[in-house]
């Protein structure tokens, strides 16, 4: 009994650390349409060429999740590189095909947010 106490607090005190960590650095993510209930913030974000790779979390009412993605500047095109909740080391790599974005998406807020279109 007393191990698995020592295990829960142990996990709790590096979620309670991770997000303090990540809170340090959460840029909110301008929405341009109502309706979301969901927060969005960047927590990071690295260029390369016209690819911009970035690291988003979405606090939504009932859970927190927590996104990598790709995003090519240049012709405006997405992709997903892996999704997790509660946490960004949750994050699950299955990268998915460059697609379109959807004008008025999370998606599209995002990528117009960091390519400043």
């Amino acid at each position: 009994m007393k191990r698995l106490l020592f295990v829960l607090m142990a996990a709790l005190v590096s979620i309670f650390a991770a997000s303090i960590a990540y809170a340090q650095s959460e840029t909110p993510i301008p929405r341009s349409v109502q309706g979301d209930k969901g927060k969005y913030y960047l927590l990071e974000s690295k260029k390369s060429g016209n690819i911009v790779r970035v690291l988003h979390k979405r606090i939504g009412l009932e859970s927190v999740g927590f996104t990598r993605t790709e995003t090519n500047c240049k012709t405006r095109q997405m992709r997903e590189i892996g999704y997790g909740e509660g946490t960004a080391q949750n994050i699950k790599i299955r990268p998915t095909e460059w697609f379109e974005l959807v004008p008025g998406s999370s998606r599209s807020d995002l990528a117009h947010f960091i390519c400043e279109w």
